[in-house]
């Protein structure tokens, strides 16, 4: 499983499934937040200049460089696109 440190002690996770990857957000260890998307999915979002991708209480901003992490619409931290895509790297 890869994890990104985000900020507050929050963790962003990309657990590999069968058919698709799972991105958890974990709060002092424990689950708080996931959602599943497929990889094809993530690299499309992540390939487009300015993008949003879910709705509900995870979802996913990209703007230039950086991926805006958000639960129940707040800015809960921030990944270069970079880190995103060696990440996504990792699980193929």
């Amino acid at each position: 499983m890869e994890n990104i440190d985000l900020k507050n002690g929050l963790k962003f996770s990309f657990e590999k499934l069968p058919h698709t990857i799972r991105l958890i957000i974990s709060k002092n260890d424990e689950e708080w937040v996931c959602r599943k998307a497929k990889l094809s999915k993530l690299y499309a979002f992540v390939a487009i200049n300015q993008a949003h991708v879910f709705n509900g209480r995870l979802q996913l901003m990209k703007s230039e460089n950086d991926i805006i992490v958000l639960v129940k619409n707040e800015n809960i931290g921030i990944i270069p696109v970079r880190k995103f895509k060696e990440a996504l790297k990792e699980l193929e």
